[in-house]
This record gives C-alpha cells, sequence and structure tokens, in this order.
C-alpha cells in the first residue's frame, strides 16, 4: 500500500506541476514516508497531501498500517571484552 501512495503521490505532482504547492507537499510527503518509523509521524503531512496533492494517496498514506514502517534501530550494547 505504500507503494500505490507513492505512485499516486507523484501522478498528483505531474497532473499539477504548473502549482508550485503540490510539488512541495508531494516532495515532503515522499521523504517522510521514507524516513516514517510510526503512523503518527505522516499524520499532518498526509492530511495536507490528501487536501492540495492527491486524495487517493492522502488517503492511502492515512490508511497504511503499522507494518510498513520500518522499525527504529535498537541501540548497540557495548559488549565486555573476553579474556
Amino acid at each position: 500500500m505504500k507503494t500505490a501512495a507513492k505512485v499516486f503521490i507523484i501522478l498528483g505532482m505531474v497532473l499539477l506541476c504548473w502549482l508550485i504547492f503540490p510539488l512541495i507537499i508531494g516532495i515532503i510527503a515522499l521523504k517522510k514516508m521514507k524516513k516514517a518509523t510510526s503512523k503518527s509521524e505522516l499524520t499532518v503531512i498526509a492530511i495536507l497531501t490528501l487536501f492540495f496533492c492527491n486524495t487517493i494517496g492522502g488517503i492511502l498514506m492515512l490508511c497504511l498500517p503499522e507494518s510498513e514502517f520500518a522499525a527504529a534501530p535498537a541501540p548497540e550494547l557495548p559488549q565486555e571484552p573476553q579474556v
């Protein structure tokens, strides 16, 4: 579903290329979607995408399941030196 959202956002950016605001919102949405680790990080940009860039892309961003997000990397624990 993440790929479909990206495709619709790109389509919205191409179709509305004569307006600058959808281009900016689309670029920000694609970058945030790449780096997001939870659904709550995308809520605001998904609503902006819904209104200004592409309706279907925004709805798909809001409906993304938590399993599609990259888990935050666990901190590495220092290992004790072996004798």
